[in-house]
């Protein structure tokens, strides 16, 4: 029998490939300030974001530019591509999932066209973000570059 004090830790593997950057730096107040909820930012060196978790699909946005993964464990893992990207209408993503779909850990999600972006969007920074915070009883982002679909980006434990 387990112990009901030991919490539940989930690796989070990389979306992306790039560097990670912690999310009270990102320069938007909703995801700084973690009112969309816990997690961290990948700078992106690669167009192409991955599932960091087994999960089913619950949100693919319209736009292409956001995809929301619930885990196995009931995470809700948001995966917003750069900020303001959604003004672009969609132009420069291409997403490969669909609402309903079940995904396993590093299968590609969306691609996205990075020089396109840069020029585009405030920022390419890409939010990781557990929109049901409450379930998460601690979040350790790693640091440095991270390779997607490969490198632990970042642990949670789950809340008891």
């Amino acid at each position: 029998m387990s112990d009901p004090t030991t919490a539940t830790r989930i690796d989070f593997i990389a979306p992306l490939t790039g560097v990670l950057v912690p999310i009270e730096e990102v320069p938007d107040p909703v995801f700084a300030q973690k009112m969309m909820g816990e997690g961290f930012s990948i700078d992106p060196l690669a167009g192409q974001l991955v599932a960091p978790v087994a999960g089913e699909v619950v949100d693919v946005q319209q736009s292409g530019h956001a995809v929301t993964v619930r885990s196995e464990d009931g995470l809700d893992v948001l995966m917003h591509i750069g900020l303001d990207t959604v003004a672009l209408q969609g132009q420069g993503f291409t997403p490969l999932v669909e609402q309903g779909q079940r995904v396993t850990v590093g299968q590609p999600l969306i691609d996205f066209e990075l020089d396109f972006l840069a020029t585009r969007a405030k920022s390419l920074l890409t939010q990781i973000v557990i929109a049901n915070s409450d379930r998460v009883a601690s979040l350790s982002p790693k640091s440095g570059l991270v390779q997607a679909g490969q490198d632990v980006a970042a642990g949670v434990d789950l809340a008891a």
